[in-house]
């Protein structure tokens, strides 16, 4: 039962049915971080990589922690899955058609039992056409949604991004389709199949590269770990690195003030940066002037911590970060003072995991402890239309 002293989320009273893989997992824990009731169903034998495994194993576990973080789990032998889907505002599942099929929980039977249901359905390439029922996993899903073209050395092979990004991605864009087909439940009654492809989501994902060949005819390629531009990328300080945008897109930026703030480091060398040829994409853009540059920013660089590089360039409105580890995160003051971080229990054990991803005034969000388990023979809390749209997110 929800604690009534508790204060309502933005989705309170929204119950959602999560039978989700590893690749759906994400979209349940932020809409249970909006306040719905998220049930997840894990499966006895079929998914094992859905099963919890023990916080002893480190890196997986504390994964499975965040993903399920404010979820009601319970067990596929202890209630009747159709029982609970007849329950549900929402249906979150992540397998290929044919799968869904297999186990009775395909978009077309699903809402055609519940009428008022919506049903997410994210998969690796969607509901239809000749890649639905292939075989997926993280490496091939960056590969085929293109981010695996941009990552890496232009002369070697691809570079996969770390973790399961695919997961994240693809959990954030069903998240967001969902809480639109929810608003739309709401004013129409009526319920909606949502196909999402993760395939699509990894396009979509793509920062400007599709911006690139629309507007400048040109497609992006791997340009490697190393800058692009003198006065841009990752540099040394005394305790780390520090990533510097000196230059973007061919605009020297802030040019002016970041030669000014090495000049008065006492590194006399800055003043050629001020010469003509400086404010040239292509001379900028050649290795020499990169070569140049660092040699005179890491010289000023080496003596201030990344903290201190940090506060100094931005109070002289140049665009530089530290380049944060794990611990420097957690004693980070701006996310310390925002409460960014918060605790959970698991097994008994109190972890420190980053909250969700948005504020509303007013209304509390982020990870909740779990509830106890639905009763399977509950009776579905919303009656609506057979009819049902389906939108492709």
């Amino acid at each position: 039962m929800t604690d009534p002293n508790r204060c309502r989320g933005p989705l309170d009273d929204v119950r959602v049915v999560d039978l989700t893989t590893s690749l759906g997992a994400y979209t349940g824990r932020l809409l249970s971080d909006l306040g719905a009731e998220v049930i997840r169903v894990e499966p006895v034998t079929e998914r094992p990589e859905r099963h919890r495994p023990p916080l002893s194993q480190s890196g997986l576990s504390l994964n499975w922690a965040f993903m399920e973080a404010g979820k009601r789990i319970v067990s596929e032998a202890d209630v009747d899955v159709a029982s609970v889907i007849g329950t549900a505002d929402l249906l979150l599942t992540s397998e290929g058609p044919a799968a869904l099929s297999a186990r009775g929980l395909h978009p077309g039977d699903t809402t055609q039992r519940n009428p008022a249901l919506v049903h997410v359905s994210i998969s690796p390439y969607g509901l239809t056409g000749p890649y639905a029922d292939r075989p997926a996993s993280d490496l091939t899903l960056l590969a085929a949604g293109g981010l695996l073209a941009l990552a890496g050395d232009p002369d070697r092979e691809p570079v996969r991004a770390w973790g399961d990004q695919t997961a994240v991605i693809a959990g954030t864009h069903a998240a967001t389709a969902a809480l639109i087909a929810l608003l739309s439940l709401e004013s129409t009654g009526r319920g909606q199949v949502v196909d999402l492809s993760a395939q699509e989501a990894v396009a979509h994902s793509l920062e400007n590269a599709v911006q690139y060949l629309d507007l400048e005819g040109s497609v992006r390629r791997r340009a490697g770990a190393g800058p692009v531009e003198a006065g841009t990328g990752l540099f040394r300080c005394a305790d780390g690195w520090v990533y510097l945008v000196g230059g973007l897109g061919g605009r020297p930026l802030a040019w002016p003030a970041l030669v000014n703030w090495l000049l008065d480091q006492g590194i006399a060398e800055a003043e050629t940066l001020l010469g003509p040829q400086w404010q040239e994409r292509s001379w900028r853009r050649s290795s020499e002037a990169s070569r140049i540059f660092r040699s005179i920013f890491e010289r000023a660089a080496r003596s201030g911590t990344k903290q201190e590089l940090y506060e100094a360039g931005q109070s002289r409105g140049v665009s530089i970060a530290p380049v944060a580890t794990p611990a420097d995160l957690l004693a980070s003051p701006q996310l310390t003072e925002r409460g960014f971080f918060v605790p959970i229990s698991v097994d008994g054990e109190q972890l420190l995991c980053p909250g969700p991803p948005y504020r509303f005034a007013g209304a509390p969000v982020g990870p909740r402890s779990g509830e106890p388990a639905v009763a399977a023979g509950a009776e579905p809390r919303r009656s609506g239309t057979p009819e049902h749209e389906r939108t492709r997110a």
